[in-house]
């Protein structure tokens, strides 16, 4: 395996947003076997030290398919667009309804239901991640890398929400 492969090339897939998640999971596993240190522990130590670097690349890339926010990252990256940590969307429509769903996320632990407001919320969030997932492939397809790089901004936001809709549901459970 040439460690200058791009992620999609390492599991075969093609590089694109939409992926087989059951392909790489189970091309990962394969890999996983084929290059675990463990089978090259009577080997050379150059081979030993190739056998974990393939190993840190091959987990790094699962890691970053495996997630629809990273993934988008790496493929506007491909594509020779770098997105930078401090840029965010200026979309002031998504600016204020991300700001109505953070205000409703406040006020879920003092609804009459707690439990079922959040459900309500989260469903609403999930929905909004699928749908921006849908709006970055079509604009990555396209090759409209500005938008997709805007529509990459939106599903970072809409990603954060998600984990603090979760993290919330874990407390009320507790």
């Amino acid at each position: 395996m040439p460690l200058n492969q791009n992620y999609f090339e390492i599991f075969g897939l093609t590089p694109e947003f939409d992926i087989d998640r059951a392909a790489l999971a189970e091309r990962y596993r394969e890999l996983q076997r084929e290059f675990h240190p463990d089978k090259y522990a009577a080997k050379s130590e150059r081979e030993q030290r190739l056998a974990m670097q393939y190993a840190a690349k091959i987990n790094e890339a699962h890691t970053t398919l495996r997630d629809p926010v990273a993934r988008a990252a790496y493929l506007l990256r491909l594509s020779g667009v770098e997105v930078s940590p401090e840029q965010t969307t200026s979309d002031a429509e998504f600016l204020m309804q991300q700001m109505v769903l953070r205000e409703r996320l406040e006020e879920v632990r003092d609804a009459a239901e707690p439990e079922r407001a959040l459900d309500h919320l989260g469903d609403e969030v999930r929905g909004l991640f699928v749908a921006e997932q849908k709006h970055f492939a079509g604009y990555l397809t396209a090759g409209d890398l500005e938008a997709a790089k805007n529509s990459l901004f939106k599903l970072q936001f809409l990603a954060k929400l998600q984990r603090q809709v979760e993290d919330l549901e874990e407390d009320l459970l507790d």
